[in-house]
C-alpha cells in the first residue's frame, strides 16, 4: 500500500478493484484530500443552512455544563 493510501483505505481498495495503478490512485487521493479541505470550510454552515444540523441544540448542549 502506498503511503498516501493510508488515509482512505476503502477508497484505495475500490480504486484498485477498478484497475487503477498506484500512481493514479496517489493522484486521485491527492485530489480527494484537496476536496476534503475545501469542504471542511463550508460544511458546518451548509449543514446549518440545509437543516441537517440543529445549531440551537448544539449551543444548548455545549452550554449545559455551565
Amino acid at each position: 500500500m502506498s503511503e498516501s493510501a493510508g488515509d482512505y483505505p476503502q477508497l484505495t481498495e475500490l480504486l484498485r478493484s477498478k484497475g487503477h495503478s498506484e500512481a493514479e490512485i496517489a493522484r486521485i487521493l491527492d485530489r480527494v484530500r484537496q476536496y476534503d479541505k475545501e469542504m471542511e470550510v463550508d460544511s458546518v454552515m451548509d449543514s446549518i443552512a440545509a437543516g441537517r444540523m440543529d445549531l440551537m441544540a448544539i449551543i444548548k448542549e455545549a452550554l449545559k455544563a455551565e
